[in-house]
């Protein structure tokens, strides 16, 4: 595990793009799982303004989100398709057949899960994985306690996730979402793995991310065992690394 701390929260930003834009540059033909979230939006608007400066071919490359929130149409703008789509597919030129996600609509969502993952391990799989560190060391939709060895599944968002879409998308309470996400067996297995958290919240988690022990009771801890790993981190969300 390789770990960068950024001088300032733009620089963060700026590194974590980098790494997308140049995995793409060196391989035009790349498969990129990306994920949504406070953190990435900052990446995504960084990688954009890279491509809008100096523009780099994005025809052949497959980018997928990590997870979908299951029954949220892809219209409303709190879906990972909704985000994905407006914050890089559009932005970079990235064709529409190239970008892979479940539909969250399925009526048949262990179906889903099986065709997703099909899609994204399929040809070698994933080249890279970007990865956004949630508050309790959640992976994608992969809570505490998600074993390991867990594929595509149909997990479950957490209280405080769910009600703040709801509030702010005004989904009825007998809406039930959920998260169909990658399994971390399925997110190891990709070529390389890029983990960026900032905020001084993250603090904490970042710590025992990559310094405690590898336990399923922090999913991103696996990512200590993963060859080709790289953390980046803004000077808040690593204070407790530097205390050491």
């Amino acid at each position: 595990m390789q770990i960068v701390v950024a001088d300032s929260e733009t620089d963060f930003y700026e590194k974590a793009a980098l790494r997308i834009a140049q995995e793409i540059r060196k391989n035009p033909a790349a498969k990129i799982g990306l994920s949504t979230g406070r953190t990435t939006k900052g990446v995504h608007a960084a990688l954009a303004g890279m491509y809008q400066e100096s523009p780099f071919d994005c025809s052949g490359v497959t980018v997928f989100g990590i997870d979908e929130i299951t029954n949220m149409s892809r219209d409303c703008r709190a879906s990972c398709y909704y985000i994905l789509l407006h914050e890089v597919v559009e932005p970079l030129g990235i064709p529409l057949e190239n970008f892979r996600m479940p539909d969250p609509m399925a009526k048949d969502l262990e179906e889903q899960c099986r065709l997703f993952e099909e899609s994204v391990m399929s040809d070698g799989g994933p080249d890279l994985i970007f990865l956004g560190l949630g508050e309790n060391g959640h992976l994608g939709f992969n809570q505490p306690g998600t074993p390991f060895g867990q594929r595509t599944w149909l997990s479950y968002m957490d209280d405080s996730l769910d009600e703040r879409l709801r509030r702010e998308n005004r989904i009825p309470q007998d809406v039930k979402m959920g998260g169909l996400t990658l399994g971390i067996k399925n997110l190891m297995q990709s070529k390389k793995l890029v983990m960026a958290a900032n905020g001084r919240n993250k603090a904490q988690i970042a710590e025992k991310m990559v310094s405690g022990p590898v336990t399923q009771q922090v999913p991103a801890s696996i990512l200590q065992l993963h060859p080709s790993c790289e953390v980046i981190l803004d000077p808040q969300a690593a204070e407790m690394l530097a205390a050491e």
